[in-house]
């Protein structure tokens, strides 16, 4: 039985719900550690030296842990398509929304995936959500709406609505690549798919970096240097390896849900380090958002 088989067989028990908290704390961080490393390098600079370094880490790693580099023949190309989507298109053009929107409010909008993922669930893997996840999915949407009403946000800037734009095409994204990962019952094991789709990945935003920010020199600073030593392990390889092993045994929008919880961590320590404002627009927000994965969750 593959792993993805047994996973399935059983459904989420504690050790994935765990993986995803440790997801939500570590990307949570990340977006605030990205947003630093941002004057030093271009953003699709940065995500190439990320995914690149990624891939050779897990290239390394891989046959220490007895794990083809290579997925069966028949589940390359899906495989890949579903990387470019979730990995490269998603974290590419979030992080150039990251150049002019603050983190907490960039990774709120970036993760409004969960409510693409749901009707995405049901026109192409044919998911047929509970109430209770609808209506999940919708309160969580409720708080979105409140956390980027025109009272919270500048929407006459013509910089913040491009960012803005941005940020919802890498959510878009996102949920396509998890919605069409359910389709499938894969036969690779996950720290192949991992690899696999960090690696097509860095090939396919080598050309976009070459093309458009070949004249932009890098500034090999201890903050990069730091950015890129804790996304090649922790914020690309590991968390991308837990969740699909989350997509193995939940629905994208259920997960999702969950990873809701990361923007809330990123705005909460945004307004630490960086001053974002907690005002009572965002915590009503904020409560929202928190109530709607509560739900998710406890749906059946």
């Amino acid at each position: 039985m593959t792993d993805q088989a047994a996973a399935a067989r059983h459904g989420p028990g504690l050790a994935i719900y765990a993986q995803l908290a440790a997801v939500v704390l570590f990307w949570g961080t990340n977006w605030l550690i990205i947003r630093a490393a941002l004057p030093d390098v271009g953003p699709l600079t940065l995500n190439l030296l990320r995914f690149g370094g990624s891939a050779v880490f897990l290239a390394a790693l891989l046959p220490l842990l007895r794990s083809p580099l290579l997925p069966p023949a028949g589940e390359r190309a899906p495989m890949a398509l579903i990387g470019v989507l979730q990995i490269a298109a998603m974290l590419s053009l979030s992080s150039l929304g990251l150049l002019v929107v603050p983190p907490g409010r960039a990774a709120v909008l970036a993760y409004t995936m969960q409510v693409w993922a749901l009707p995405l669930g049901v026109l192409i893997a044919g998911e047929r959500p509970p109430r209770q996840r609808v209506l999940g999915g919708l309160l969580a949407f409720a708080g979105v709406l409140v956390f980027f009403n025109p009272a919270l946000v500048d929407w006459s800037d013509p910089a913040v609505l491009l960012g803005n734009g941005l940020l919802v095409a890498s959510a878009v994204s996102w949920a396509l690549g998890a919605t069409l990962y359910r389709r499938h019952r894969w036969r690779t094991p996950f720290w192949t798919q991992t690899f696999w789709q960090i690696a097509v990945s860095t090939a396919a935003v080598l050309p976009f970096a070459l093309l458009l920010e070949a004249d932009r020199s890098v500034n090999w600073t201890p903050m990069l240097l730091l950015a890129l030593a804790y996304n090649w392990v922790i914020g690309t390889a590991l968390c991308y390896w837990w969740w699909s092993k989350a997509l193995a045994v939940m629905p994208a929008a259920q997960a999702g849900q969950i990873l809701c919880l990361v923007p809330v961590t990123a705005l909460l320590e945004s307004a630490v380090v960086y001053g974002e404002p907690l005002t009572a627009g965002v915590l009503v927000a904020v409560a929202l958002i928190a109530a709607g994965i509560v739900m998710t969750v406890r749906a059946r």
